[in-house]
Order: structure tokens, then C-alpha cells, then sequence
């Protein structure tokens, strides 16, 4: 269920679960015993309380999938911006070990920032994260190889500190974006209480028709907006106005071209703003 909601485009989702909605009303309202039908009035019984029972039971489902969604989505949010820090700080502390791991390890965390930004809301996101996982073997490799140098201990310590936060950082980013998603069951609870709900919501009206039918699609659009905003929040692969901006890893990838081209010493300039620093007298 999980799976055929996020590949369903936004509209096509939204028409869905508006015409499931709209069925199960008007299934209900024709269900209901011709007696009860015909009736103008009727007084408040065990079907009101039904209703109102179900709906808000509709209601507390839907604020509580839409709450692990939310929570989900700023923590992914909170994890690029840590990432970023890591990798930004794993590739300054470079300069602490010797050059002959310096500089692969460098082209590396360039190469790895590069596909983390390419990686992002893409459809391919298993064989990414399998490149990715390359990436930190290759990586790791060149720090394991610190051992054998001569260098300060501590100074040791604090990179490869760094680099186990890089590759710690992700492994919670992969669980959260891959795994920590709404399951499957609760889509499809959701949507059989919601076909529930509206077929009990058509069975109890006992209003005209064209009453009955304009309570009965403002309660299904307001319902198909709300599954269609978790959708596009729980989503892998949409791009839209919940895609998860990845400025900070777009920082970092500045800052090491910016360190590749100081080292190079090609093409390189101070930002236009250290123009106006002066020293004092």
C-alpha cells in the first residue's frame, strides 16, 4: 500500500482516495433501509453517536500519521545539516595527517559530497547508497593505514574521530530516509477506517440528495488533501515543496573546490568581502 501511494503522482492520488470517499457514501446512503431513507427527520440515536464515534477516530488517525511524517521529515532536515558539518570537518582535519592519505582521502570526500547531493530525492536511491557504501570502504581503508605512520597520537585520534561521525551520520541518515517511513499497515488502516467512515457518513444522512452529496465531497476532498500532503512528506523521489533542501552539502562541496583551487594555486581569490578588513594601527 505504502509503496503504490508514493509511486501514484499527487493529482492521481488525490482523485483516488476523493473517489474511494465519494463510493463508500454514496454505497452507504444506498444501503440504508428504504424506511429510513424516506424519513425527513430523525431524531438523534446511536447513529449520530456512530458517526461522530468514527470520524473522530478518522481524525485521530489521520493527526497521528501526519505527526510520525513531520517528525520524520525534521529529522531529515537536522541530518544534512550534521552531515555537512561532519564532512566539512573530516576534510579540513586532512591537513593533520600525512599527505600521502591526505590527498586521496580529499578526491574522495570530494567524490562522496558529490554523489550525496546527486543522490538526493533520486529514483535509484538502493544503488546510490551501494556506491555510497564504496565510497566509505575506500575511505576508511586510507585511514586504517595511519596506523603505521609516525604522527601525533592525538592528532591521529581527533581524524579518525571524525571520519567514524561521517560514516555514523549517514548510517542514521540511510535509516531514517529508508526505513523509517510510514508502514504499509497503517496506509491501509487508514484508508479502509476512511472508506468506513464515509460509508456510515452516507447512511446516516437523511437530508436531500444534493445536501447529502456537498457535505459528502467537502469531507472526502478535506480527507484526499491531507493523505495527499503525508504522501508527498513520506515520499522518497517526488519533488516538491517537502523536498529536503541540501544547501549545507552544497556548502561543503563549495568549500573543497575552493580548497582544491588554494592548493592548486589556480584560479583563486579571497571573497569580495575581506576587501574592507583592515588592520588597526
Amino acid at each position: 500500500m505504502g509503496t503504490v501511494i508514493n509511486f501514484l503522482p499527487s493529482w492521481v492520488l488525490f482523485l483516488v482516495v476523493l473517489l474511494l470517499g465519494i463510493g463508500a457514501g454514496e454505497a452507504g446512503a444506498w444501503l440504508k433501509p428504504k424506511r429510513e431513507r424516506n424519513q425527513l427527520k430523525e431524531k438523534e440515536g446511536p447513529g449520530a453517536s456512530l458517526i461522530g464515534s468514527i470520524l473522530g477516530l478518522l481524525a485521530f488517525m489521520l493527526a497521528f500519521t501526519f505527526s510520525i511524517t513531520a517528525s520524520r521529515l525534521a529529522e531529515r532536515k537536522n541530518l544534512v545539516a550534521q552531515q555537512a558539518i561532519a564532512l566539512g570537518t573530516c576534510y579540513l582535519r586532512t591537513s593533520l595527517i600525512p599527505e600521502k592519505q591526505a590527498t586521496p582521502t580529499r578526491q574522495l570526500l570530494s567524490e562522496y559530497t558529490d554523489l550525496l547531493i546527486e543522490s538526493a530525492n533520486s529514483a535509484e536511491i538502493k544503488k546510490n547508497i551501494a556506491r555510497l557504501g564504496t565510497y566509505h570502504k575506500r575511505i576508511w581503508e586510507q585511514t586504517a593505514t595511519l596506523v603505521d605512520e609516525k604522527m601525533d597520537p592525538e592528532l591521529r585520534a581527533l581524524y579518525i574521530e571524525s571520519v567514524n561521525q561521517v560514516l555514523d551520520i549517514f548510517e542514521k541518515r540511510k535509516t531514517v530516509v529508508t526505513i523509517f517511513r510510514i508502514p504499509g499497515t497503517l496506509w491501509l488502516a487508514l484508508i479502509l477506517l476512511y472508506i468506513l467512515a464515509m460509508f456510515v457518513v452516507g447512511a446516516g444522512y437523511n437530508a436531500r440528495k444534493d445536501h447529502r452529496n456537498t457535505r459528502l465531497y467537502i469531507m472526502t476532498a478535506s480527507f484526499a488533501l491531507i493523505v495527499v500532503l503525508i504522501a508527498e512528506m513520506d515520499s522518497l523521489t517526488k519533488l516538491s515543496s517537502f523536498t529536503v533542501s541540501q544547501q549545507p552539502l552544497k556548502d561543503v562541496q563549495d568549500l573543497i573546490r575552493e580548497q582544491a583551487a588554494y592548493r592548486s594555486g589556480k584560479n583563486f581569490s579571497l571573497p569580495a568581502n575581506t576587501d574592507s578588513i583592515r588592520s588597526k594601527p
